[in-house]
């Protein structure tokens, strides 16, 4: 007897056409790279601003001007000259960090405008500016600015 209306299907692979996966390890990699740029991006930046540092006042304080290559320089209260997350610079050492710097800048734009910028204590005395005065000279950067706040006396 033969069984009517009832028929038997196989399931044959067809040349390999599966569902793609979804690959997940290397989304991981890509979101841990990004994560670990986004935070040494920030820790570099919180450090250069988060200096232990009372800023001169200046009647005459301007905005920094957008697009300009920087290199900041702290002096804290004691003297100490910190720049790039290192501490404790003396004026070759800085010279030659501004340097590379400034020619990393360059070798991306050559237009580019540079600048040291200058974050010390308004109670510090000349002398650790002088320092950084001429590593800035060294380097062969002539654009040193100080940071300051807004305000003072006339």
């Amino acid at each position: 007897m033969a069984a009517h209306g009832k028929k038997k299907f196989s399931v044959h692979a067809s040349g390999g056409e599966e569902e793609p996966e979804f690959q997940v390890a290397p989304m991981v990699d890509v979101l841990l790279v990004l994560l670990m740029f986004f935070t040494a991006t920030t820790t570099t930046e919180i450090k250069s601003q988060m200096a232990d540092l009372t800023l001169p006042d200046a009647q005459e304080a301007k905005d920094r001007e957008k697009g300009q290559g920087q290199f900041t320089i702290n002096i804290n209260k004691m003297g100490g000259l910190e720049a790039g997350g290192r501490g404790g610079l003396e004026e070759g050492v800085l010279a030659q960090m501004i340097k590379a710097d400034y020619a990393n800048v360059k070798k991306l734009d050559p237009n580019a405008s540079y600048r040291v910028l200058v974050r010390a204590d308004k109670d510090l005395g000349w002398d650790k500016t002088k320092v950084v005065l001429k590593a800035a000279a060294t380097a062969g950067v002539a654009n040193v600015v100080f940071a300051t706040t807004k305000g003072g006396k006339g």
